[in-house]
């Protein structure tokens, strides 16, 4: 264990002292190519020579043996379920806390309604910002769910760093836009459609999808993660694929409905209009009134034909 523990903090010392969180996923990224969260078996071996690469250089590269002690000692600290396999999570322990702290954010949203799940607990006064104590308390929450204890001190550091990073327009506040490169969505569910009519059948798996609670309704964090997925797709070419002129519903319904579409494929994301294209949204198809949509309501937006 203990030769293994040297070969480990040798080569860490050596080959990736000064490696940033940004080299990190780069490499990262690359070699974990099915998006599972894991590399296994050469990609290992590739992915330490690479890593090597991004801070010396072709000038010092690690010998074959070197990467061989290194993958022994990983897998000796890591594998615990003899897999063959090694997570982000656990690969990043190779960076110091100061960088491996940001690839926490990477770990903490899979869909758009988890993103908009953090976003509604933490923008406590709803101000349509994570101002700077919403995001002390963010990272207090996420530090302590991955068992990291840090002072005071240095949890203002964080708090200044990420703002320093994803503040873009520099106003000591993350709005929604800037907090979804924080915690970047693995991908935007709806981009699978791009291109087509919503079927009956593509229309199933997307309510289910949005559905996260299986309720049979969409609502709340769950309505918000749809739109903000339909604005960000929008930007593209969302308005070939929303629910055509043909449904048959009455010419003011019919309007409403393209006055929506043209929201939707127009705004940037921002909480404000999020939050205005949630309450057009379910003006319009919110038919009993009951603050969410069942599959036949949601079904007036997004499928070509009458369910």
């Amino acid at each position: 264990m203990a030769e293994g523990s040297a070969a480990f903090d040798g080569f860490l010392a050596k080959y990736t002292g000064d490696l940033t969180s940004a080299q990190f996923m780069e490499v990262w990224d690359h070699f974990d190519k099915d998006g599972n969260g894991f590399i296994e078996g050469k990609e290992l071996d590739d992915f330490f020579r690479e890593l090597a690469r991004q801070k010396g250089g072709k000038d010092e590269q690690p010998s074959d043996q070197e990467i061989s002690d290194m993958r022994e000692a990983i897998m000796l600290k890591f594998d615990d379920n003899k897999d063959g396999r090694i997570s982000m999570n656990e690969m990043s322990s190779i960076l110091p806390m100061e960088e491996s702290f940001l690839l926490l954010f990477r770990q903490q949203v899979g869909t758009s309604v988890e993103f908009m799940e953090i976003w509604r607990k933490y923008d406590a006064d709803c101000s349509g910002y994570i101002e700077s104590e919403e995001l002390r308390s963010f990272l207090t929450d996420l530090l302590s769910k991955a068992g990291k204890d840090v002072t005071e001190d240095k949890l203002a550091e964080y708090v200044e760093t990420i703002l320093k990073i994803f503040d873009t327009n520099e106003d000591g506040k993350l709005d929604l836009k800037e907090l979804s490169k924080l915690l970047p969505v693995k991908e935007n569910f709806l981009t699978q459609f791009q291109g087509s009519r919503v079927s009956r059948e593509e229309f199933d798996k997307i309510f289910a999808h949005y559905d996260k609670d299986k309720s049979g309704t969409i609502e709340d964090s769950e309505l918000c993660g749809l739109l903000k997925d339909l604005m960000e797709h929008g930007e593209k070419d969302q308005a070939d694929w929303l629910g055509n002129d043909s449904l048959g519903f009455i010419k003011g319904l019919l309007g409403w409905l393209q006055k929506l579409k043209a929201r939707l494929t127009n705004k940037e994301l921002d909480a404000k209009v999020l939050e205005e294209n949630k309450e057009l949204l379910l003006k319009i198809c919110d038919i009993d009134k009951d603050g969410r949509l069942s599959k036949d309501e949601l079904a007036m937006l997004l499928c070509d034909a009458e369910l």
